[in-house]
């Protein structure tokens, strides 16, 4: 069967369970894996990406090096596991000037720095195209795997939900975000919350959002629950871009790439997980819900199953 006939979902259960070893910290097909080393949960990460395929109009080799260590981080983070390093593989055209290598590694080792994580050197190799592989390692006491049981709550953490969507639409629309400098930061310059970590051992489940805040509840979904929605955060920069609520609704649930995560946390730790997100300045938004059955809905409604996908 062709890739593209298959999908990338069906494609990535056939291909995580390969080599995975069964005692490992956290499930095949997790944001990321990982393996225990004296009692630590040491946690890797590696995402690809070709250069053409996430920059933005208005972003150069820096902010797409930046994208490519926060994309990592934000799976490593999802997980409870505080970044260690990363490394970076390039690709590169022959003829491309020195400059723009140059910048590309600098803006990833700038978001690691931010990140408390250092650059660990990488790989360079010739490519038709530039094109980024990035490599993550963090350490957890108690990685969090995708979990969740009817009851739970569902909080969204970060404030860039619908502005990275909202940037992206504004790259593909043509469209200036000069008027919008929050939805232009949110996309060019998105840093993984290392606050999250203040939550570990309150919470029952996390998932990174990257594909699509629809996409991410949907994959929660087939765990066997429910997932309804009663809110979604809507910002007044969001609000004005889209023209009207549907519109701004839509960037929340399949803008992408808001390497933000959505948090799965029992009704009974509800009050201790707002206080300890209080304390280090994280923003939180209850979204919804946890119930018994299947299927994504807001408000009663069904939530389309969208987002983005390789193939």
């Amino acid at each position: 069967m062709r890739l593209k006939d298959l999908g990338e979902r069906a494609l990535l259960r056939k291909l995580a369970p390969l080599g995975y070893p069964q005692e490992a910290p956290l499930p095949p097909g997790d944001d990321a894996g990982g393996v225990w080393w004296e009692g630590v949960a040491w946690l890797l990460k590696t995402d690809g990406f070709s250069y053409r395929e996430v920059a933005l109009a208005g972003m150069g080799p820096f902010e797409v090096g930046w994208r490519g260590v926060a994309a990592t981080a934000s799976d490593l983070l999802a997980k409870m596991g505080r970044p260690l390093g990363f490394t970076l593989g390039l690709f590169l055209p022959p003829d491309l000037e020195e400059d723009f290598a140059l910048a590309l590694v600098q803006g990833a080792a700038e978001a690691a720095r931010r990140l408390g994580a250092p650059l660990l050197g990488g790989d360079t190799n010739a490519g038709a195209e530039v094109a980024l592989t990035v490599s993550g390692f963090a350490q957890a006491e108690a990685p969090l795997p995708r979990r969740a049981q009817p009851g739970d709550l569902l909080y969204l953490a970060g404030d860039r939900w619908g502005r990275t969507g909202a940037a992206i639409r504004a790259h593909y629309a043509g469209r200036s975000l000069e008027a919008f400098p929050r939805i232009r930061e949110a996309a060019f310059y998105p840093l993984p919350r290392l606050e999250l970590l203040a939550l570990a051992g309150h919470l029952r489940g996390s998932l990174d959002s990257s594909d699509g805040l629809a996409e991410t509840l949907w994959q929660l979904s087939e765990l066997g629950v429910r997932v309804e929605l009663e809110a979604l955060p809507l910002y007044p920069d969001v609000l004005a871009f889209a023209g009207d609520e549907e519109g701004a609704q839509e960037l929340v649930l399949y803008g992408g790439e808001e390497f933000e995560a959505v948090l799965v946390v029992p009704l009974e730790a509800e009050g201790e997980v707002l206080a300890r997100a209080r304390a280090v300045g994280l923003e939180l938004f209850r979204a919804g819900r946890v119930g018994e059955g299947e299927g994504v809905f807001l408000r009663g409604r069904p939530v389309p199953r969208q987002g983005y996908a390789h193939f």
